[in-house]
C-alpha cells in the first residue's frame, strides 16, 4: 500500500515551516537513565499510550524564509529500523527538490539527524552550506565515521559558529548543550511570531516531561542535558514560546505547559491555510 506523505507546514509570521517525518524511533526504557520500569509504564499509561508499543518520532523541518531555504537535520537514513529513513521521500513529496536548499542547519551530529545529509557517500544537497556549532564539529570529526563522513562530503561548505548566530534572516541557532557539546535549537522570529525547534530537550517526550531529571544514554553530558532540558522547560512554558522538537509525536510543534506531574505537551491545532 502506497504510503501518504508525512508533511505539514504552519506560517511564523511570513516564514514558512514544513515539518518532515523521518519515521518512528525505537526510543524507550532502555535508553533512558534514571527511571525504573514501574515507573515508566506508569507515566506512559496515564498519557494513554501503551508502554509495550510506545515508539517515539524523529522530525526535521524546511524553514523558507522568502529569500533563503534552510533545512534543519536530515533523519537517519533507514540506519534505525525499517519505519525510519523517510525524510526525502517527504521532503520531495513537499514540493522541494535537494537543490533548493541553500542551508542546512546541523542541530548536532548524532547520526539520526546527519546521516541523511548523504546519497552514497556524497552531499545529497549539493548546493547548501552547512552548519554547525564549533563544538559539535570538534567532537565528533575524526571520533565518528558517519560525522566525518558528512563533514568531508561538504567540505569547504562547512561553515562553523560559537554562541547564538545568525543562521538567516529571523533564524537564530540558540545553544542548548548537554545532549551533545553543541547541540543547538534554531530561533525562528517574524514580528510578534516565534517557534523555536528545541531539537532534541526531550527523546521519549512523555517521560521526560514528567520527569525532567531523567536523561538518556546518548547525552554527552547527563547532568548538563538535564540542566538545559529544566531551563528551556520552565522558560517556554512560563513565556508560552511554541516549540518544535525532534523526538515529539509528528509534526511535534506545539506548547509545554506545567502539569500536575512536570509538563505537559499541547498539539498546535491543524489549520488548512498553510
Amino acid at each position: 500500500m502506497t504510503r501518504l506523505p508525512d508533511a505539514q507546514r504552519l506560517s511564523v509570521g511570513s516564514i514558512r515551516v514544513t515539518a518532515l517525518s523521518d519515521g518512528p524511533l525505537p526510543l524507550g526504557l532502555d535508553q533512558l537513565k534514571g527511571i525504573d520500569e514501574a515507573d515508566y509504564a506508569r507515566i506512559l499509561r496515564e498519557r494513554h499510550a501503551d508502554p509495550a508499543t510506545w515508539r517515539s518520532g524523529l522530525n526535521a523541518f524546511v524553514v523558507e524564509t522568502g529569500e533563503r531555504t534552510v533545512l534543519v537535520d536530515a533523519g537517519v537514513a533507514g540506519n534505525m529500523g525499517e519505519h525510519t529513513g523517510r525524510v526525502m521521500g517527504n521532503f520531495q513529496a513537499a514540493g522541494f527538490a535537494p537543490s533548493d536548499v541553500d542551508t542546512v542547519f546541523v542541530t548536532h551530529m548524532h547520526g539520526d539527524h546527519v546521516a541523511g545529509l548523504l546519497s552514497d557517500g556524497a552531499a545529497a544537497f549539493p548546493d547548501a552550506a552547512l552548519r554547525v556549532h564549533a563544538a559539535d564539529r570538534a567532537h565528533f570529526e575524526g571520533s565518528d565515521d558517519l560525522a566525518t563522513s558528512v563533514l568531508s562530503a561538504y567540505g569547504d561548505r562547512v561553515e562553523t559558529f560559537e554562541g547564538e548566530a545568525d543562521i538567516a534572516p529571523g533564524l537564530r541557532a540558540l545553544p542548548l548543550p548537554g545532549h551533545t557539546p553543541g547541540h543547538c535549537g534554531l530561533q525562528i522570529s517574524d514580528g510578534d511570531a516565534g517557534l523555536l525547534i528545541w531539537t532534541d530537550i526531550v527523546h521519549v517526550a512523555p517521560i521526560q516531561l514528567a520527569r525532567p531529571e531523567v536523561g538518556t544514554g546518548f547525552d554527552v553530558d547527563v547532568d548538563q542535558a538535564r540542566e538545559t532540558r529544566t531551563r528551556m522547560l520552565d522558560r517556554v512554558s512560563a513565556d508560552g514560546t511554541m516549540i518544535a522538537g525532534s523526538h515529539i509525536g509528528f509534526p511535534g510543534i506545539g506548547w509545554i505547559d506545567r502539569a500536575r506531574e512536570g509538563f505537559a505537551f499541547v498539539p498546535a491545532r491543524y489549520t488548512h491555510d498553510t
